[in-house]
């Protein structure tokens, strides 16, 4: 673990609990940090609908490829990979520490529902990374949308991850609605872009978590036109 024993004394654990399957994640949280330094609402608001969709179906997840795009402290993947998927959850390089602390505290819960979990690291819009070549079932993003440096990237990577003929994978993203007027640019633009190569459909509130929905955090199912 390349996290020091001087630098956990910098962490603080969060636990949250997943009741469709009676397994409480751990997840280190930084005291001061920048954009991953804590588990943000709007994924905990994604997490949480997962969870909600293994209520009906408690297969939903089981075996299934998920990738994760700007994981950050990594619940929401963390979270599929407990409800059994196959998950590869994925940040930058300086990311991965603490991401992939956090899979190894959670290891043991994951495992005894039949899941997985990796971290690797995914520059967006770097074409050359090996996981293009792969093939997932999931893609899952939670507040990823804060620089205007990285839409482009972003598009470019959702594009080069529906390429495969073979399999398309279905898409859910979650956003919190700030109210800076940078952030209602940005936002307007991504999803203007996104809208033109893929189909984007807004979940209601009341098909989300009962406790874990906002109307301040938009929850999109998207698909490859």
């Amino acid at each position: 673990m390349s996290f020091r024993r001087s630098s956990i004394q910098d962490l603080f654990p969060r636990e949250i609990d997943i009741e469709v399957c009676l397994k409480t994640l751990k997840i280190y949280q930084k005291l001061e940090g920048d954009v991953n330094c804590v588990v943000w609402d709007a994924s905990l608001v994604l997490a949480k609908y997962l969870e909600t969709m293994c209520v009906d179906n408690s297969g939903f997840l089981s075996g299934l490829k998920v990738l994760e795009l700007g994981s950050g402290l990594g619940l929401v993947g963390l979270t599929a990979a407990t409800l059994g998927a196959q998950v590869t959850l994925t940040d930058l390089p300086e990311s991965l520490s603490l991401l992939r602390l956090n899979i190894t505290e959670n290891k043991s819960k994951i495992s005894s529902m039949g899941g997985y979990a990796i971290a690797e690291s995914l520059i967006w819009g770097d074409s050359s990374s090996d996981i293009h070549k792969e093939e997932f079932d999931l893609i899952l993003m939670a507040d990823c949308i804060y620089y205007e440096e990285a839409i482009e990237p972003l598009l470019e990577t959702l594009l080069q991850l529906n390429k495969h003929l073979g399999k398309t994978p279905i898409m859910y993203l979650t956003q919190e609605m700030r109210d800076s007027e940078i952030q209602k640019r940005l936002w307007d633009t991504f999803y203007e872009r996104l809208s033109e190569n893929f189909n984007i459909e807004k979940i209601p509130e009341e098909q989300q978590h009962v406790n874990y929905r906002s109307s301040d955090i938009v929850l999109l199912k998207i698909t490859r036109k």
